[in-house]
Protein backbone atom coordinates (compact mmCIF):
# COMPACT_ATOMS: atom_id res chain seq x y z
CA UNK A 1 0.00 0.00 0.00
CA UNK A 2 1.16 3.42 -1.07
CA UNK A 3 2.52 6.11 1.57
CA UNK A 4 0.32 9.00 1.70
CA UNK A 5 0.16 11.88 0.61
CA UNK A 6 1.96 11.91 -2.89
CA UNK A 7 1.88 14.40 -5.35
CA UNK A 8 -0.73 15.33 -7.78
CA UNK A 9 0.58 15.19 -11.15
CA UNK A 10 1.93 18.90 -12.58
CA UNK A 11 -0.54 21.42 -13.28
CA UNK A 12 -3.39 19.59 -11.31
CA UNK A 13 -4.91 21.72 -8.40
CA UNK A 14 -7.20 20.20 -5.31
CA UNK A 15 -9.93 22.73 -4.54
CA UNK A 16 -12.80 22.26 -2.31
CA UNK A 17 -15.79 21.48 -3.84
CA UNK A 18 -17.68 24.29 -1.62
CA UNK A 19 -16.09 27.01 -4.11
CA UNK A 20 -18.24 25.82 -6.57
CA UNK A 21 -21.98 26.31 -7.33
CA UNK A 22 -24.19 23.09 -7.52
CA UNK A 23 -25.64 23.72 -10.89
CA UNK A 24 -21.56 23.50 -11.63
CA UNK A 25 -20.66 20.72 -9.27
CA UNK A 26 -23.63 18.62 -11.31
CA UNK A 27 -22.02 19.64 -14.79
CA UNK A 28 -18.59 18.92 -13.77
CA UNK A 29 -20.06 15.49 -12.63
CA UNK A 30 -21.79 14.76 -15.93
CA UNK A 31 -19.10 15.08 -17.77
CA UNK A 32 -16.31 12.92 -15.36
CA UNK A 33 -18.66 10.33 -15.54
CA UNK A 34 -18.72 10.28 -19.36
CA UNK A 35 -18.95 7.22 -20.93
CA UNK A 36 -18.79 5.14 -17.30
CA UNK A 37 -20.98 1.86 -17.06
CA UNK A 38 -23.76 3.89 -15.36
CA UNK A 39 -23.25 7.70 -17.07
CA UNK A 40 -24.61 10.35 -14.68
CA UNK A 41 -26.54 13.42 -16.66
CA UNK A 42 -27.87 15.57 -13.80
CA UNK A 43 -28.36 18.92 -13.35
CA UNK A 44 -28.23 21.33 -10.32
CA UNK A 45 -31.56 20.48 -9.41
CA UNK A 46 -31.02 16.65 -9.47
CA UNK A 47 -27.77 17.17 -7.41
CA UNK A 48 -28.96 18.81 -4.77
CA UNK A 49 -31.96 15.71 -4.23
CA UNK A 50 -29.66 12.91 -4.39
CA UNK A 51 -26.18 14.16 -1.70
CA UNK A 52 -28.84 15.85 0.61
CA UNK A 53 -29.78 12.70 2.01
CA UNK A 54 -26.36 11.23 1.41
CA UNK A 55 -24.72 14.02 4.04
CA UNK A 56 -22.53 15.22 1.44
CA UNK A 57 -19.64 17.24 2.84
CA UNK A 58 -18.54 20.00 0.41
CA UNK A 59 -15.49 20.99 2.12
CA UNK A 60 -13.96 17.42 1.90
CA UNK A 61 -14.78 16.79 -1.46
CA UNK A 62 -13.01 17.85 -3.86
CA UNK A 63 -12.58 18.99 -7.47
CA UNK A 64 -9.22 18.83 -9.56
CA UNK A 65 -8.64 21.31 -12.07
CA UNK A 66 -5.75 21.18 -15.14
CA UNK A 67 -5.10 24.27 -16.03
CA UNK A 68 -8.67 26.18 -16.20
CA UNK A 69 -10.57 23.00 -16.29
CA UNK A 70 -12.04 20.28 -14.16
CA UNK A 71 -10.67 17.06 -14.51
CA UNK A 72 -12.00 14.81 -11.68
CA UNK A 73 -14.29 14.99 -9.16
CA UNK A 74 -14.49 13.37 -5.57
CA UNK A 75 -17.33 13.67 -3.46
CA UNK A 76 -17.37 12.81 0.32
CA UNK A 77 -20.09 12.31 2.73
CA UNK A 78 -19.58 12.20 6.01
CA UNK A 79 -20.78 10.83 9.84
CA UNK A 80 -19.28 11.03 12.94
CA UNK A 81 -16.25 8.79 12.50
CA UNK A 82 -17.23 7.52 8.88
CA UNK A 83 -16.63 8.94 5.50
CA UNK A 84 -17.87 7.33 2.15
CA UNK A 85 -17.08 8.68 -1.43
CA UNK A 86 -20.30 9.06 -2.66
CA UNK A 87 -18.96 10.15 -6.24
CA UNK A 88 -15.32 9.97 -7.94
CA UNK A 89 -14.69 10.35 -11.54
CA UNK A 90 -12.17 11.39 -14.11
CA UNK A 91 -12.76 12.98 -17.31
CA UNK A 92 -12.00 11.05 -20.29
CA UNK A 93 -9.45 13.37 -21.70
CA UNK A 94 -7.40 12.47 -18.28
CA UNK A 95 -7.95 9.16 -17.97
CA UNK A 96 -5.41 5.95 -17.24
CA UNK A 97 -2.76 8.51 -16.64
CA UNK A 98 -3.17 7.79 -12.73
CA UNK A 99 -4.67 11.06 -11.45
CA UNK A 100 -7.54 8.54 -9.71
CA UNK A 101 -4.93 6.93 -7.30
CA UNK A 102 -2.93 10.31 -6.40
CA UNK A 103 -6.51 12.11 -6.08
CA UNK A 104 -8.02 9.78 -3.83
CA UNK A 105 -5.17 9.36 -2.15
CA UNK A 106 -4.79 12.95 -1.12
CA UNK A 107 -8.54 12.82 0.11
CA UNK A 108 -7.96 9.69 2.10
CA UNK A 109 -4.92 11.63 3.87
CA UNK A 110 -6.91 15.44 4.71
CA UNK A 111 -10.31 12.86 5.93
CA UNK A 112 -7.40 11.54 8.16
CA UNK A 113 -6.33 14.64 9.25
CA UNK A 114 -10.38 15.34 10.08
CA UNK A 115 -10.20 12.80 12.44
CA UNK A 116 -12.04 10.17 10.45
CA UNK A 117 -11.33 6.42 11.07
CA UNK A 118 -13.58 4.52 8.28
CA UNK A 119 -13.79 5.39 4.53
CA UNK A 120 -16.46 3.05 2.45
CA UNK A 121 -17.28 3.45 -1.22
CA UNK A 122 -19.47 1.55 -3.76
CA UNK A 123 -18.04 -0.02 -6.92
CA UNK A 124 -19.65 -1.79 -9.78
CA UNK A 125 -18.67 -5.51 -9.13
CA UNK A 126 -17.67 -5.79 -12.93
CA UNK A 127 -15.51 -2.94 -13.01
CA UNK A 128 -11.82 -4.53 -12.32
CA UNK A 129 -9.85 -1.74 -12.86
CA UNK A 130 -12.15 0.25 -10.14
CA UNK A 131 -12.11 -2.73 -8.12
CA UNK A 132 -8.07 -3.15 -8.40
CA UNK A 133 -7.22 0.53 -7.64
CA UNK A 134 -9.66 0.29 -4.57
CA UNK A 135 -7.98 -2.84 -3.19
CA UNK A 136 -4.20 -1.63 -3.93
CA UNK A 137 -5.32 1.89 -2.03
CA UNK A 138 -6.13 -0.32 0.96
CA UNK A 139 -9.83 -1.40 0.67
CA UNK A 140 -11.50 -4.45 1.13
CA UNK A 141 -14.77 -6.01 0.08
CA UNK A 142 -17.09 -5.98 2.55
CA UNK A 143 -20.39 -7.27 0.94
CA UNK A 144 -21.98 -7.61 -2.60
CA UNK A 145 -24.79 -4.94 -3.01
CA UNK A 146 -27.92 -5.77 -5.31
CA UNK A 147 -31.14 -4.83 -6.63
CA UNK A 148 -34.56 -5.65 -7.77
CA UNK A 149 -37.41 -5.04 -10.28
CA UNK A 150 -40.76 -6.22 -9.82
CA UNK A 151 -42.63 -6.04 -13.26
CA UNK A 152 -45.99 -3.61 -13.37
CA UNK A 153 -49.06 -6.17 -12.44
CA UNK A 154 -52.90 -5.11 -11.78
CA UNK A 155 -52.97 -5.78 -8.34
CA UNK A 156 -56.47 -6.02 -6.01
CA UNK A 157 -57.83 -2.13 -6.58
CA UNK A 158 -59.64 -2.32 -3.34
CA UNK A 159 -56.42 -3.55 -0.85
CA UNK A 160 -55.48 0.43 -2.42
CA UNK A 161 -58.07 2.05 0.07
CA UNK A 162 -56.03 0.46 2.67
CA UNK A 163 -53.27 2.66 2.47
CA UNK A 164 -52.21 5.68 4.65
CA UNK A 165 -49.91 8.54 3.85
CA UNK A 166 -47.65 9.03 6.76
CA UNK A 167 -44.57 11.22 7.30
CA UNK A 168 -41.28 9.57 5.95
CA UNK A 169 -39.31 11.06 9.02
CA UNK A 170 -41.44 8.72 10.88
CA UNK A 171 -40.65 5.29 9.14
CA UNK A 172 -36.28 6.06 9.53
CA UNK A 173 -37.20 6.92 13.23
CA UNK A 174 -38.52 3.60 12.94
CA UNK A 175 -36.44 1.90 11.15
CA UNK A 176 -33.47 3.47 13.62
CA UNK A 177 -35.44 1.68 16.81
CA UNK A 178 -36.19 -1.64 15.30
CA UNK A 179 -34.65 -2.21 11.80
CA UNK A 180 -31.74 -4.15 10.45
CA UNK A 181 -28.44 -3.41 12.21
CA UNK A 182 -25.50 -1.68 9.65
CA UNK A 183 -27.43 -0.76 6.68
CA UNK A 184 -25.58 0.10 3.93
CA UNK A 185 -25.46 3.86 3.63
CA UNK A 186 -28.21 4.76 1.51
CA UNK A 187 -30.41 2.51 2.99
CA UNK A 188 -29.45 3.51 6.47
CA UNK A 189 -32.00 5.46 8.59
CA UNK A 190 -30.04 8.25 8.33
CA UNK A 191 -30.48 9.01 4.69
CA UNK A 192 -34.08 8.36 5.05
CA UNK A 193 -34.66 10.54 7.31
CA UNK A 194 -33.33 13.30 4.96
CA UNK A 195 -35.63 12.15 2.40
CA UNK A 196 -38.22 14.47 1.56
CA UNK A 197 -41.32 15.37 -1.32
CA UNK A 198 -41.98 14.00 -4.17
CA UNK A 199 -41.03 11.13 -2.07
CA UNK A 200 -43.86 9.30 0.04
CA UNK A 201 -44.47 7.47 3.27
CA UNK A 202 -47.11 4.57 3.62
CA UNK A 203 -48.69 2.96 6.30
CA UNK A 204 -50.45 -0.18 5.68
CA UNK A 205 -53.00 -1.11 9.18
CA UNK A 206 -50.42 0.77 11.31
CA UNK A 207 -47.81 -1.42 11.45
CA UNK A 208 -46.11 -2.06 7.92
CA UNK A 209 -44.35 0.71 6.44
CA UNK A 210 -43.08 1.89 2.98
CA UNK A 211 -41.11 4.69 1.57
CA UNK A 212 -41.66 4.98 -2.41
CA UNK A 213 -40.57 8.14 -4.73
CA UNK A 214 -40.14 8.61 -8.78
CA UNK A 215 -37.43 7.02 -10.20
CA UNK A 216 -35.35 8.24 -13.02
CA UNK A 217 -36.01 4.93 -15.00
CA UNK A 218 -39.45 6.07 -16.62
CA UNK A 219 -42.41 3.56 -16.21
CA UNK A 220 -40.68 2.65 -12.36
CA UNK A 221 -40.65 3.35 -9.11
CA UNK A 222 -38.28 3.18 -6.27
CA UNK A 223 -39.01 1.40 -3.29
CA UNK A 224 -36.54 3.28 -0.55
CA UNK A 225 -37.66 0.62 2.12
CA UNK A 226 -39.96 -1.43 3.76
CA UNK A 227 -40.50 -2.35 7.27
CA UNK A 228 -42.80 -3.96 9.41
CA UNK A 229 -43.19 -3.56 13.44
CA UNK A 230 -40.77 -6.18 15.30
CA UNK A 231 -44.75 -7.08 17.05
CA UNK A 232 -46.37 -7.89 13.60
CA UNK A 233 -43.63 -9.69 11.90
CA UNK A 234 -44.80 -13.00 10.55
CA UNK A 235 -48.09 -11.96 9.45
CA UNK A 236 -47.39 -11.18 6.30
CA UNK A 237 -47.63 -7.67 6.40
CA UNK A 238 -44.40 -6.95 4.12
CA UNK A 239 -45.75 -9.39 1.31
CA UNK A 240 -49.48 -6.88 1.57
CA UNK A 241 -47.78 -4.27 1.40
CA UNK A 242 -45.90 -4.81 -1.40
CA UNK A 243 -48.79 -6.32 -3.41
CA UNK A 244 -50.60 -2.91 -2.13
CA UNK A 245 -48.02 -0.56 -3.16
CA UNK A 246 -48.11 -2.56 -7.05
CA UNK A 247 -52.11 -2.08 -6.83
CA UNK A 248 -51.45 1.37 -6.18
CA UNK A 249 -49.37 1.93 -9.18
CA UNK A 250 -50.44 -0.77 -11.78
CA UNK A 251 -48.02 1.02 -14.58
CA UNK A 252 -45.29 1.38 -13.10
CA UNK A 253 -42.44 -1.69 -12.27
CA UNK A 254 -41.05 -1.72 -8.63
CA UNK A 255 -37.42 -0.68 -8.41
CA UNK A 256 -35.12 -0.88 -5.87
CA UNK A 257 -31.55 -0.30 -6.27
CA UNK A 258 -28.49 -2.13 -5.70
CA UNK A 259 -27.97 -1.03 -2.33
CA UNK A 260 -29.05 -4.16 -0.65
CA UNK A 261 -26.97 -6.40 0.66
CA UNK A 262 -26.86 -9.88 -1.02
CA UNK A 263 -28.39 -11.84 2.06
CA UNK A 264 -30.96 -9.31 3.21
CA UNK A 265 -34.55 -11.19 3.04
CA UNK A 266 -33.44 -12.84 -0.93
CA UNK A 267 -36.59 -15.66 -0.46
CA UNK A 268 -39.41 -12.54 0.25
CA UNK A 269 -38.10 -10.48 -2.48
CA UNK A 270 -38.46 -14.08 -4.82
CA UNK A 271 -41.45 -14.68 -3.55
CA UNK A 272 -42.93 -11.36 -4.05
CA UNK A 273 -41.95 -11.86 -7.94
CA UNK A 274 -38.72 -9.78 -7.59
CA UNK A 275 -36.07 -10.10 -10.38
CA UNK A 276 -32.65 -9.21 -9.81
CA UNK A 277 -31.26 -6.27 -11.62
CA UNK A 278 -27.97 -6.77 -13.62
CA UNK A 279 -25.88 -4.25 -11.95
CA UNK A 280 -24.35 -5.31 -8.59
CA UNK A 281 -21.85 -3.62 -6.54
CA UNK A 282 -19.33 -3.95 -3.67
CA UNK A 283 -19.30 -2.29 -0.73
CA UNK A 284 -15.71 -1.72 0.14
CA UNK A 285 -14.36 -0.47 3.30
CA UNK A 286 -10.61 1.43 4.41
CA UNK A 287 -9.58 1.84 7.69
CA UNK A 288 -8.04 5.19 8.33
CA UNK A 289 -6.77 5.23 11.98
CA UNK A 290 -4.06 2.67 10.89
Amino acid sequence: METFPMPLPAGVVSHPALAFTTSALAEIMTACFEGYVIPQAINGEMFNARFRRETLDLRASRVFTDGEHPVALILVARRGWTARIAAMGIVPSHRARGLGRLALGKVIEDLRKLGDRHLLLEVIDTNEPAVRLYRSLGFESRRRLIGYRRAATAGIPAAVADLVEVDPLSIARKLAEEGPADLPWFLAPETLAAIAAPARGLSLEGTAFAIVEPAPQPGSLALRTLFVNRDARGRGLGQAMISTVAAAHPQQDLLVTANVPEDLAPGFMTRMGFERTPIGQFEMVRNLAA
